[in-house]
């Protein structure tokens, strides 16, 4: 294939109705940090936080596995000339944000982050609120790839006009997928939103169900414990946000995996739903981001098997 002149490679990836489930970044806890300034294309790295408070977030990132950093802002500076700060719980059952307001950067260094993150900073959550309303990120992160510029951008500005809860995000990966939308505190990523798609995501999001058009999967699940539970959503037309949990994942080849969730609260048995998924490389090559050097193939996820059984508690 050879490399056009110009081009948006989200545009390549819808051109090539790429699947998108098994895609979502991987990560249980997620700190969020207003930095209302231009970001470079290494947002936080080339920020200009001191050196103090980089070595902070740092140490946090390296105490807390599976622990992500964004850099948030919105088009409009708080009056009171703070800032936002949210430490946020994807886990599968009762995820939490905390929220904090700081009046310089230098606050977060007194901030218990890896004690919040794990759920036993006690003192630190006294300074902040635990936020009962969701939020909502929408990559615009346009130093790091155009198609985040392009097509984000855009959605943040007629989202946010109606609904403070959106917030402008640095790169939450996947560029090929702009315009990216996340839903907190749960972590369900979505690809290739449009202003329609999007006001119906959240919608449904706040009515507690999946959507699964588009759907890249859940930042608290791997790779293939997304794509497994989009194919037991699509099969059993499950749409409850939490009608499932995750029993395993078990490797069962190279490139295969064997996952079961199991669904019902019932006292006498529960319903296993059980997925064989498969990793192959796509048949179709493209550019992963715009600024790829050549055209590749893609992980795509595929179902080999599925069943449902009932078993006694």
């Amino acid at each position: 294939m050879t490399r056009p002149p110009f081009f948006y490679c989200s545009e390549l990836s819808r051109g090539f109705a790429e699947k998108t489930y098994g895609t979502a970044s991987v990560g249980d806890v997620w700190l969020l940090v207003e930095y209302p300034f231009w970001w470079a294309s290494k947002a936080f790295q080339d920020s200009h936080l001191s050196p103090a408070v980089k070595s902070h977030l740092n140490r946090f990132l390296k105490s807390i596995p599976r622990s992500r950093l964004l850099f948030i802002k919105r088009d409009r500076l708080s009056r009171s000339g703070e800032f936002h700060a949210f430490v946020v719980r994807c886990r599968e059952r009762d995820p939490q944000i905390i929220q904090f307001r700081i009046k310089a950067y230098e606050e977060l260094r007194e901030i218990d982050l890896a004690g919040i993150a794990r759920g036993s900073g006690v003192e630190a959550l006294a300074a902040g609120v635990i936020r009962e309303r969701p939020l909502y990120l929408i990559c615009t992160h346009g130093k790091r790839d155009k198609c985040c510029a392009k097509f984000g951008y855009p959605l943040y500005k007629s989202l946010s006009a109606q609904d403070t809860s959106v917030w402008q995000s640095s790169h939450v990966g996947g560029d090929r997928f702009a315009a990216n939308l996340v839903c907190f505190p749960h972590g369900l990523f979505y690809a290739h939103m449009t202003l329609e798609m999007s006001r119906h995501v959240i919608a449904e999001y706040e009515s507690r169900r999946v959507v699964l058009d588009k759907y890249r999967g859940r930042a608290c699940y791997s790779y293939p414990a997304q794509a497994a539970e989009y194919f037991i959503r699509t099969e059993g037309r499950i749409e409850g946000l939490d009608a499932l949990r995750q029993l395993d994942c078990a490797r069962t080849g190279e490139k295969s995996w064997r996952v079961r969730f199991a669904a019902g609260e019932g006292l006498q048995e529960e319903t296993v739903y059980e997925a064989q998924v498969r990793n192959v490389m796509s048949d179709f090559q493209s550019y992963n981001t715009c600024h790829a050097a050549e055209a590749k193939s893609v992980p795509q996820y595929l179902l080999d098997d599925y069943s449902v059984t009932s078993m006694g508690i």
